[in-house]
């Protein structure tokens, strides 16, 4: 007997965690699953190229999903990432980069 889970089942356990996690500060460290051949599993949520989002968005459409939810999350991770390395960048002050 296998302990794998429906892909479907997955994408909804990937989908919540997302979630959860983004609700809570950042959806960045959110490990993808296998979940198809185009995407890289085992990379972390923070990581992925538009290409990338765009390759599991046609996946969450081919299990019936919406394909614009995980769209929709991976832009506001990217602009929680980006606010945040600012305020960083800032709280350094000007000469930080030198």
């Amino acid at each position: 007997m296998t302990d794998r889970i429906p892909p479907e089942q997955a994408w909804d356990l990937f989908i919540d965690e997302l979630d959860r996690r983004g609700q809570a500060g950042s959806a960045a460290d959110v490990v993808i699953p296998p979940l198809g051949v185009d995407v890289p599993s085992g990379k972390r949520f923070g990581e992925l190229t538009r290409i990338d989002v765009q390759n599991l968005s046609r996946i969450a459409s081919s299990l019936g999903r919406r394909g614009e939810t995980v769209k929709v999350l991976w832009e506001d991770t990217q602009r929680n990432m980006k606010a945040a390395a600012k305020r960083l960048k800032a709280s350094r002050g000007p000469d930080a980069s030198q």
